[in-house]
């Protein structure tokens, strides 16, 4: 190269890498920063989690974000929820994002979201950004590195339209978060390489992987319009607030979509079809315990493996249900804990409408795990590359910040139903805890409850009154059966039975002796009911129609059950068995 070319590269390399200063690599486990913090073309990335926000003015607030990248394409929608105020037990959603989440639905090519990929001197810092195309190219959504020499980070959300779900009234909400966030982060698995399990299971080379990382300091301001029109601004007091941001990057083809299609094969069985009601198979909490711990935990629900047609050929090595844990210490390391934790599920809510699945919703009855205790009861613990760590003794009750019926549903059974805040409390090494979580729930328990391996009905644990104040012994051990046998499965029932309410029966009843289930058409919300009174339930469960054509699946009616259908005019509800549940 001759001397003024070389001159000319230097100029053109100085030109490209303008304004982004060099900064040293951190390799933290098998990932390294800023490079694995980018967005990578062959899958899907998430960058999602929740602020948690107390004010200076006394008021709570909740954030939470998701940005994700499917292939290199944008998928963004947020949500804020005021614990106090007008507003309280409602949602305010950006105007991107999922109709099924209650935001307002886009409309095509509304938005433009770009999302960097790592060009070393180039593109170095994580930069996401939506766009509203209706309103000049206004940057609504920025979630942002801003130095290279720590983790710093910006998060800017900046709607004149966000709506008020489910009143649909829309207001200006702008939040403008600055958090530097505790490095090294939390490394799923112990290396940051991670996808529930399936690799390892079904024996196959992966390069997902997922991190989580928990602030250190946190400051910025919230506005948002009241509903007299004026704009309350509130600043946030960094004592008392956090933020946890999780970075899931799922490799295509091997996890998504080939590993999640072997995983779920292993479920298959005649009646599968029909008794599927929708559901993942994992609850996911990420937890900051404000103290330089943070928890991450992934319960693994795979219902039907046990009696799974595909089981022995793909998947013998499956278990039915598993817990995947990863604490970092306060120094920095990430130890797995995986299947040593102890997890109980104290309660659970029920949820009847839509279920959110992969991609899709379906209708039917969800039973959620809600109320939670993790304990470990303290020991060395061998981590990646056969380090063993000292891990202290804790004891977390974990319980959400929503109320059972929060955030609120509208009429079409829109709400944000699997992402909630939880209250982390207890004890982490003899001194109390008052942490945030963030979680995605997507576990459905309805018709397994007497199955769950966690659940107990329990209690939380105390939270001591100081550091050293004795405290109950964590309690060791999964309380049931993480691989229950098969059984022996019921013989078919295929006798028809049911009714239909329409026009001319505006009303029908029977008493079910099969499973059943059920649905309707209506060309609004509320034009057909479905009563289930259920021996020993408390109350009644009440399936409304959300409009259009809806189907509940079978079990959704048990035997025993008594069912009323009501139809109004131009609608049609039914209910039974039409030789399909068998």
């Amino acid at each position: 190269m001759t001397r003024r070319a070389a001159g000319a590269f230097a100029l053109a390399v100085a030109v490209l890498g303008l304004g982004v200063p060099a900064g040293r690599a951190a390799e933290y486990g098998a990932l390294s920063f800023p490079k694995d913090e980018h967005a990578h073309v062959g899958g899907w990335d998430y960058w999602w989690g929740a602020a948690d926000l107390a004010m200076t003015s006394g008021n709570h607030y909740t954030v939470g974000v998701a940005f994700n990248s499917h292939y290199g394409y944008g998928v963004t929608g947020h949500q804020v929820f005021p614990r106090q105020g007008p507003y309280k037990g409602q949602s305010i959603m950006t105007m991107d994002g999922p109709a099924e989440w209650g935001h307002p639905g886009e409309a095509t090519g509304r938005f433009a979201r770009t999302v960097s990929t790592y060009i070393p001197g180039v593109s170095e810092l994580l930069r996401y950004q939506t766009l509203d195309t209706g309103n000049g190219l206004k940057d609504i959504g920025l979630y942002e590195r801003t130095s290279l020499d720590r983790e710093s980070y910006h998060l800017r959300l900046d709607d004149d339209q966000a709506r008020v779900h489910p009143i649909g009234r829309t207001v200006k909400l702008v939040v403008d978060l600055r958090a530097d966030m505790a490095g090294p982060p939390l490394l799923a698995g112990g290396t940051g390489t991670w996808w529930y399990g399936i690799p390892e299971t079904f024996g196959y080379p992966s390069r997902s992987f997922q991190y989580m990382q928990a602030a250190k300091t946190i400051a910025g301001t919230l506005d948002l319009q009241q509903p007299d029109g004026s704009l309350l601004r509130e600043t946030v007091a960094s004592t008392g607030s956090t933020m946890v941001m999780t970075h899931e990057y799922d490799a295509s083809p091997e996890d998504l979509f080939a590993g999640l299609a072997l995983a779920e094969a292993t479920q298959l069985h005649p009646r599968y079809a029909q008794y599927y009601a929708g559901g993942m198979p994992w609850e996911l909490l990420f937890l900051d315990l404000k103290n330089g711990a943070q928890l991450m935990v992934a319960l693994l629900a795979f219902h039907d493996t046990n009696r799974g047609l595909a089981t022995p050929a793909i998947g013998g090595k499956q278990p039915t249900y598993r817990v995947l844990a990863t604490l970092r210490l306060p120094t920095g390391e990430s130890v797995p804990l995986d299947d040593v934790l102890h997890v109980e599920h104290l309660s659970y809510r029920n949820i009847v409408g839509h279920v959110p699945t992969f991609l899709v919703q379906v209708d039917g009855m969800w039973t959620q795990a809600w109320d939670y205790r993790m304990s470990y009861p303290g020991g060395r613990v061998k981590g990646p590359g056969g380090r063993t760590a000292s891990v202290p003794a804790f004891d977390l009750g974990v319980v959400p910040q929503f109320a059972r019926n929060e955030p609120a549903s509208d009429d079409s059974g829109n709400w944000l139903a699997q992402r909630v805040p939880f209250v982390a409390s207890g004890s982490y090494d003899g001194c109390p805890v008052r942490g945030f979580g963030w979680s995605e729930l997507i576990v459905n328990w309805y018709g397994r409850e007497d199955r769950d391996p966690w659940y107990t009905a329990g209690a939380v644990p105390p939270i001591p009154s100081r550091c050293g104040v004795g405290g109950e012994t964590p309690p060791i051990g999964t309380p049931g059966e993480l691989n229950p046998p098969a059984g022996e499965s019921a013989a078919p029932r295929v006798a028809p039975e049911g009714c239909v309410a329409y026009d001319a029966a505006p009303t029908c009843e029977y008493d079910a002796t099969v499973a059943a289930g059920g649905g309707g058409y209506s060309a609004a919300p509320g034009g057909w009911t479905v009563t289930i009174r259920r021996p020993g339930a408390p109350a009644p469960i009440v399936v409304t129609g959300f409009g259009g054509s809806e189907m509940y699946m079978c079990g959704t009616i048990r035997p025993g059950d008594h069912v009323v259908v009501a139809a109004q005019a131009g609608s049609i509800g039914f209910a039974g068995n039409p030789l399909l549940c068998f």
